[in-house]
């Protein structure tokens, strides 16, 4: 065989697996960690509360005083179809599904399904923008999280806010979430 069909074999097969190459769509995420980023928690992660199921801001995910768990999240795309975000407990065992309660202040907190429900609470929209977490209005992408003060020094919990005014001593974050390996 003559070295110029050898070239030329080649250079057909790189452009032709060149042409056949598939952009791929950065995913959902499994097994990651939610974290808050703003004025008074870089990277602190958001922990579960055993006493009411709500979402908090701790330096300390496990902090037994104040009565927080850590969680893992199971979270979809935006490219997905499936716009629930799904937590677990250390153990393994299914925490619920995470859901904004119009009632309680707009406080974001986990629930099973059959209770968010009941409780009139908002439950799918929420997805992956790249690594931040946002919610589908049906109409815009919205990351619209806020700290919220508490009573106990460097735990906040994790609020919705419906629009761009600033709740009197809370300040917005940024959820993002990282993937364990």
């Amino acid at each position: 065989m003559h070295p110029q069909s050898v070239l030329g074999l080649l250079f057909f097969q790189i452009v032709t697996g060149l042409a056949f190459h598939q952009h791929v769509k950065r995913g959902g995420q499994s097994n990651a960690t939610l974290s808050a980023y703003g004025t008074n928690s870089t990277d602190w992660p958001i922990a579960y509360g055993l006493d009411d199921g709500l979402l908090y801001i701790a330096k300390d995910p496990g902090n037994i005083n104040a009565n927080l768990t850590p969680l893992t999240w199971d979270l979809a795309s935006i490219t997905g179809e499936c716009w629930i975000a799904n937590a677990t407990f250390s153990n393994g065992t299914g925490a619920g599904s995470m859901y904004i309660m119009p009632e309680n202040d707009y406080a974001v907190g986990v629930l099973p399904m059959t209770r968010i429900a009941y409780l009139n609470g908002t439950v799918s929209g929420f997805a992956l923008f790249a690594s931040q977490l946002v919610y589908n209005n049906n109409t815009f992408l919205e990351a619209q999280f806020w700290a919220k003060s508490t009573n106990v020094t460097g735990i906040y919990g994790l609020t919705w806010t419906l629009d761009d005014t600033a709740p009197s001593g809370d300040f917005p974050v940024v959820v993002k979430a990282t993937e364990k390996s």
